[in-house]
């Protein structure tokens, strides 16, 4: 069964990806709500708030697909991927999109290795030419009992993506 999901999957995204514009690069991502105007400490800033990772897009009109995957390190080292599909749309030399899917985490040394969520991903990046600079802001997201985001507290990051 496994197989064969596999082979639709090839099958479906490589007509796809013929149209399509494929992005691949480098991302940094901040854990903290710094969008709500809460105060920083400066004293408290270290290599543990961040998380660095890939990004690959795959943009066929004005529907964009994104996986995103990151390393975070601190007390518990984990990678973190996030699936996301939405809506992006070029205005001049701006892309503006806004996407969800599920967030996939594996925690290294952890006795509670794997968790699974939703997320709610908006961003904005700079056109140049192949090259392409985009901050984006990525939420926890619930739809236990309706859909309910968190903007509190998310990810923010910077993506440098060069396109095919």
């Amino acid at each position: 069964m496994r197989k064969l999901l596999l082979i639709l999957a090839v099958l479906v995204i490589l007509p796809a990806a013929v149209f399509a514009d494929l992005g691949v690069g480098a991302a940094a991502f901040y854990k903290s709500p710094i969008l709500l105007g809460q105060d920083q400490d400066a004293d408290n800033l270290n290599v543990d708030q961040f998380s660095f990772g890939g990004d690959l897009r795959l943009k066929l009109s004005w529907f964009q697909a994104e996986l995103l995957v990151l390393y975070s390190g601190g007390d518990v080292n984990s990678l973190n991927a996030y699936v996301d599909g939405g809506v992006a749309l070029d205005l001049a030399i701006v892309r503006l999109s806004v996407g969800a899917g599920p967030n996939f985490t594996y925690n290294i040394d952890e006795s509670s290795p794997a968790q699974v969520g939703l997320n709610a991903k908006v961003g904005v990046d700079v056109l140049l030419g192949p090259v392409s600079v985009g901050l984006s802001y990525i939420m926890a997201m619930n739809i236990d009992n309706g859909l309910y985001v968190n903007t509190g507290s998310g990810l923010l990051g910077a993506q440098v993506l060069f396109w095919m």
